[in-house]
């Protein structure tokens, strides 16, 4: 590789949009730049028989806009974009993704739920926090889809990926309606998440205490809240939060409007109307897995695709990044 040789990562979700550039010169990852905008791109698609609507896909185009133009000004030598659960389901996704590439270039491929998690897993086992763990156990809350992954000790492998279809945003549309929401509704949805993970079959069993790691924006809000205050990303990263204080955080969330959660410290406001929906799937994942605790990485599925696509692949077990 040249002395420096950066690279983007377009990651397309339900609730947000994220880019990453990293220079990947001789063999790291360091951190170039990296923005996050909540565009709703999956926003009112379950009232709408499954189809994405017209303001949320213009906000999240113009988004992905402005990132190419950041991405060609820090001359990337490539970039790949990817789209989750909102483009998995929604009939019109086509549409969306041939509007974008005649805007700016910029080819999304839509993944299937399955290299969701693999590349989210990815993204820490190979993050120098992680990747010496024995046992790991990854998830990903996003706000259409929900990933659970297994890795094989020691190693890259998966031992199983399990991809249920309810995020933060499907979770709050379907069942967390009121402000705030009723015990009913409290009740619904936390039985109905239960019954989910509970569908999973052969939802396998770790032979040692795993070490149980989270990544999207539910689980780096979350970790913010309980410091506090909102924490630069490297601060954030490996911060763990014990089962008790997600309770406790869901507890709390649960009897306040979501105007009252905007004022919470650590919390984005852009996030108050959705964060307990997913710290409700967080802390069920959890308790399935027999967890007590999940710490907090802040490097998700966009630094899986890096590691993938981009970071020359080392004849390692395990390819050390900085």
């Amino acid at each position: 590789m040249s002395q420096s040789a950066h690279y983007a990562c377009i990651d397309v979700g339900t609730n947000t949009v994220k880019m990453v550039i990293a220079d990947l010169a001789n063999g790291g990852t360091v951190r170039v730049f990296e923005q996050s905008n909540n565009t709703r791109l999956g926003e009112g698609m379950q009232a709408q028989a499954m189809r994405l609507r017209e303001v949320p896909m213009r906000r999240t185009l113009d988004a992905i806009v402005e990132y190419a133009r950041i991405a060609k000004a820090h001359g990337v030598t490539g970039l790949a974009a990817v789209g989750t659960a909102a483009l998995r389901d929604a009939d019109n996704s086509t549409e969306f993704v041939e509007r974008v590439e005649a805007a700016c270039e910029v080819k999304i491929e839509v993944i299937p739920g399955e290299e969701e998690a693999r590349l989210s897993y990815l993204a820490v086992r190979r993050d120098p926090r992680w990747r010496d763990e024995r046992q790991l156990i990854v998830i990903d809350i996003g706000g259409g889809s929900t990933e659970v992954i297994h890795g094989d000790p020691n190693s890259d492998g998966i031992a199983a990926r399990i991809s249920l279809n309810v995020g933060a945003v499907k979770l709050t549309e379907r069942f967390l309606r009121s402000d705030p929401p009723t015990i009913a509704q409290l009740s619904d949805a936390n039985r109905f998440v239960q019954e989910e993970y509970a569908r999973v079959e052969n939802y396998p069993e770790t032979p040692l205490p795993p070490t149980f790691v989270g990544v999207g924006g539910t689980v780096t809000n979350l970790g913010a809240m309980e410091n506090g205050r909102i924490l630069a990303p490297e601060e954030l990263h490996g911060y763990t939060l014990s089962q008790d204080a997600l309770e406790g955080q869901a507890a709390r969330l649960s009897v306040l409007t979501i105007e009252q959660r905007k004022a919470l410290p650590g919390l984005d406001p852009r996030r108050a109307d959705i964060i307990l929906g997913g710290a409700i799937l967080l802390s069920q994942a959890l308790a399935r897995a027999g967890s007590t605790e999940v710490a907090v990485s802040t490097r998700g599925l966009r630094w899986g695709v890096l590691y993938d696509r981009f970071l020359k692949r080392s004849s390692q077990t395990l390819a050390a990044v900085e």
